[in-house]
């Protein structure tokens, strides 16, 4: 039964949930002094990860704790994984001798035909990494290059070593720029035009000529109808990994994004749904909106960033035009971060076009206890109460992010929720899951809903947002996040 939530944990852990993590292995009875190599691996993965965080001597205690439970791990397993992990700790801990005396234990271990069995990727990522340890990185560069040979798709994997080979380069003061030869294929947004038909080969082909140039990992978008779903479709036929962020609920968007257009992109919709491996929907507005089509199309640039930091990988934008008109919308906060764009341009073949709801614009919500005080500086408007809970309503993300952050800082108990969605002054109730929200108990965070939380990485990239997690509400299933320091 252990190594089921032994994974579980692990998974946390890769995806960023780092508080979670802990509150799992913690919840599941599991302890530092486990004679389990498993458990040991993985309360080394924990404090190295915590580490990264911190500095000084707080740093230094935590990397030499997760050092002597790797060691340890690999007394007990002979497993080249802990010990490869326990000789990296001790350099980034300025431990330099004992840092080589490990690497060249885990030279020695690769060539003991009783270690534990590995993966043929994870033989030569850990031989070069000790390499890399030893001061040897141009044999380092060619085993990395031989291990990635191995499982050329397992980016996953490639991201967990290039994150270990970054941190021994910035410790050594050594030139990074090498690795980016070897840095998984990037997440690719995308947003495209409507008025396309649906036997557009010409169109087709550009879009499927366009995705193969740019080879993304994955690709992540709407699904509306004309190019959003050329894109879709390509990658799918490429081999990609398809991630729908939509508005509002599929079945909505479909309705008035996809069947005006015909039965044919209707169709191509259901089946690009079947084939996703996550649709996300980020509101329940009705009706459809410019506003909750500008918060689910940040949201979804936020997505690409959040995947791309997690493959220590950079992510691109494709952006489809219709020829002569403007350039689209506006991206501006992509192109602010130094992040690729292409734009592509094709002949509009159809000339219907769909009109949404201009009545509400995007918008911050913030919920703070009723006790605290808050001062709205005029660009803010108070919403409304619920149990204990004021709603307030501003206009930046990045800013209503900073205001809760600095509210956490100074009364570090109390419930503080962060929300952005499409909000119209002539509707009400518009707020209410930002009241929800808050109500969840992340001690030491502010709670997100996953609309803020994946705009929030366009808005502040530098922020420390973690997945929590799903509760139960009036509204359904809410998946949160939390905004830590």
């Amino acid at each position: 039964m252990i190594r089921p939530q032994l994974n579980s944990i692990t998974r946390l852990a890769r995806a960023g949930a780092l508080e979670q993590a802990w509150a799992t292995f913690h919840a599941a009875g599991l302890s530092p002094q486990s004679d389990d190599p498993d458990v040991l691996t993985v309360y080394g993965r924990l404090l190295k990860d915590r580490a990264a965080a911190e500095s000084g001597t707080v740093r230094e205690d935590l990397l030499n704790r997760a050092i002597t439970a790797y060691e340890r791990a690999s007394a007990l397993s002979r497993a080249t994984y802990p010990l490869i992990n326990a000789a990296t700790l001790a350099f980034l801990a300025g431990r330099g001798e004992a840092a080589t005396t490990l690497a060249h234990a885990v030279m020695a271990l690769l060539d003991d035909p009783l270690r534990a069995a590995e993966t043929p990727y994870w033989i030569d990522a850990t031989r070069a990494e000790a390499l890399l340890l030893l001061g040897r990185t141009r044999d380092a560069e060619r085993m990395l290059r031989r291990a990635i040979g191995h499982q050329p798709e397992a980016w996953e994997d490639h991201a967990s070593t290039l994150r270990q080979f970054a941190m021994i380069l910035a410790e050594a003061g050594q030139p990074a720029d090498w690795l980016d030869r070897h840095r998984p294929a990037s997440p690719l947004y995308f947003e495209g035009i409507l008025g396309l038909a649906t036997d557009d080969d010409r169109a087709a082909e550009a879009v499927a000529g366009a995705v193969d140039a740019l080879a993304p990992s994955m690709v992540v978008g709407a699904l509306a109808a004309g190019a959003d779903i050329l894109v879709a479709e390509a990658a799918i036929v490429a081999g990609r990994q398809l991630h729908v962020v939509l508005p509002c609920p599929a079945e909505l968007f479909r309705t008035t994004s996809v069947e005006p257009f015909g039965p044919s992109w209707a169709d191509r919709f259901d089946a690009l749904l079947e084939q996703a491996v996550a649709v996300k929907e980020m509101d329940d507005w009705q009706p459809l909106s410019d506003a909750s089509v500008e918060v689910s199309r940040q949201a979804a640039m936020g997505l690409a960033l959040c995947e791309a930091k997690r493959l220590q990988s950079s992510a691109r934008a494709l952006q489809i035009v219709g020829r002569g008109e403007e350039r689209g919308k506006c991206m501006a906060r992509w192109e602010a971060l130094g992040l690729r764009l292409d734009r592509l341009e094709l002949e509009r073949s159809d000339s219907r076009r769909v009109t949404l709801s201009t009545e509400a614009e995007a918008a911050a919500l913030i919920a703070i206890p009723e006790s605290l005080h808050f001062c709205l500086n005029g660009d803010g408007v108070d919403l409304a109460r619920q149990e204990g809970q004021r709603a307030y309503r501003l206009p930046s993300l990045g800013e209503a992010a900073r205001r809760a952050s600095d509210l956490r800082s100074e009364y570090p108990d109390a419930r503080l929720g962060l929300d952005y969605r499409a909000v119209s002054d002539a509707r009400a109730g518009r707020w209410d899951r930002v009241l929800m929200v808050a109500v969840a108990d992340l001690r030491g965070a502010v709670v997100l809903s996953e609309a803020a939380a994946l705009a929030l990485a366009l808005h502040a990239p530098e922020a420390n947002v973690q997945p929590m997690g799903d509760i139960r509400t009036a509204l359904g299933d809410l998946t949160l996040y939390g905004l830590f320091p």
